[in-house]
């Protein structure tokens, strides 16, 4: 019957009745009533074409011939769409639930890293409405299938809405990766960290990493993969909902966090001791990653005004004496500042060290050519300029030691002292040259100069 083979194709290609609506088009209710039998197969035969070119497509992508090998129209017809067409629309050829080919399983089979990305949006899609559950995820296979662009934005808010919608997530982290792969990874993560759902670890001992996996699993689907090395050229991604399948899964995955160890802590602190922590990074080489001007070049009297115009006065004491620590420590050792600058001023720049306040023009002129005379007056003082879209993040990374990141607008704070995931942090802040100092200043020059021309 054609409801069959029709609910049988959608099945094997992952298609719901609103994918199949919306290709030819016609109503969901349509397809619906064509999958119970209550309505005739389509006599429209451009209805018929675009159903045919729809799931022709589907098969070859997801090469999924070989469910058809056994049936002998198949077997001797050389052209696979003209054999699809007659088998669905011919009344007398009926679907063989007894064979094994067509058998409808509860795992499908996604390829390479195109069929990474299906089987992931497809869980992800799965567990978006759902509440109160917890995904379990771990790949130390090549993180080549997350880097095409529109699969990468559309992953990231499929899993904002899952957070939002109260799920939480424990991630495994590879850190035996590149440093530049591992930067990669955790710094996508970091604003999801932010939102205290989720819970990274990572396995503190060696692998070998020649065979690699990847498991990702909530209450009622999986996906699981293994590749060699970074090979993942037609790799199988096995897409699984067999109810003790998923249960078995789970339990391997968490015997395998039984071994692991949390790769940040998450802490809530108070602003004062935010600033008593971060009052650590002395004695070592560190590099600061404002989201704005940094704290260590503002000036005294711009963090008493900042402070005091927002009845912060009692964090006057120790922001004074985190600034202190952090130029003592200019005289044995290395800061590399970076920081956000703008050449067209606004007032909704922040200040780095307090919520809720931004500079005046006048603020932000002094507190450049602060920059400036720091530069001069200190060897070890270094400043690279960057103009990125302002976030609300700081970043400190104490070389070989520390990673402290810390949410302007919020208490959380994430510390790490891993030895892989901070020497990634400070290798990519590392990786170019330093600007010679005299054009970093040249530049903060000509910043000041137009702004004192726009004014």
């Amino acid at each position: 019957m054609f409801n069959e083979k029709l609910s049988f194709l959608m099945i094997i290609t992952n298609t719901s009745n609103s994918d199949l609506a919306s290709a030819i088009p016609v109503s969901e209710s349509c397809v619906s009533r064509w999958r119970t039998g209550k309505r005739n197969l389509p006599k429209n035969s451009f209805n018929n074409s675009v159903i045919i070119n729809y799931f022709y497509k589907k098969i070859i992508t997801d090469k999924l011939e070989y469910k058809f090998s056994d049936i002998e129209l198949f077997k001797k017809s050389k052209d696979f769409k003209v054999s699809l067409t007659e088998w669905l629309f011919d009344k007398n050829i009926k679907l063989d639930n007894e064979n094994i080919n067509l058998k409808i399983t509860n795992s499908t089979y996604y390829y390479g890293d195109d069929g990474k990305r299906q089987a992931v949006i497809r869980f992800l899609n799965n567990i978006k409405d759902k509440t109160n559950q917890t995904l379990l995820l771990f790949s130390d296979e090549s993180m080549s299938w997350m880097l095409e662009e529109k699969f990468a934005c559309t992953w990231s808010k499929l899993l904002i809405k899952v957070l939002k919608n109260g799920n939480k997530i424990k991630i495994i982290h590879t850190i035996a990766r590149e440093y530049n792969e591992m930067f990669e990874a955790v710094s996508k993560w970091i604003p999801l960290y932010f939102t205290g759902m989720i819970e990274p670890f990572y396995y503190p001992k060696l692998r070998d990493r020649i065979i690699r996996r990847t498991i990702f699993i909530c209450s009622s689907d999986a996906i699981i993969s293994n590749s060699i090395g970074n090979s993942t050229d037609d790799m199988l991604n096995i897409y699984v909902t067999d109810k003790m399948a998923v249960s078995s899964l789970r339990k391997e995955f968490y015997n395998y966090l039984g071994l692991c160890t949390p790769l940040m802590n998450i802490i809530t602190k108070s602003r004062k001791e935010k600033i008593n922590e971060l009052c650590s990074l002395d004695n070592a080489n560190i590099v600061i990653d404002s989201y704005s001007l940094s704290f260590i070049s503002t000036p005294k009297d711009i963090i008493f005004k900042a402070l005091t115009e927002t009845n912060n006065d009692k964090l006057i004491s120790p922001l004074l004496q985190r600034k202190e620590t952090l130029l003592n420590n200019l005289k044995d050792y290395i800061i590399l500042d970076i920081i956000n600058v703008t050449d067209i001023f606004n007032k909704t720049i922040p200040y780095s060290f307090v919520a809720g306040t931004y500079y005046t023009r006048d603020d932000y002129i002094k507190h450049l050519e602060n920059i400036i005379t720091m530069l001069k007056q200190y060897e070890n003082y270094n400043v690279i300029l960057k103009q990125d879209i302002l976030n609300s993040f700081s970043i400190y990374v104490k070389e070989n030691t520390e990673l402290i990141i810390e949410k302007n607008d919020s208490n959380t704070m994430l510390i790490s002292h891993e030895h892989n995931i901070v020497n990634a942090f400070w290798e990519h802040y590392l990786i170019n040259d330093i600007e010679q100092k005299n054009k970093v200043i040249d530049k903060l020059q000509n910043i000041m100069n137009t702004m004192h021309l726009n004014n």
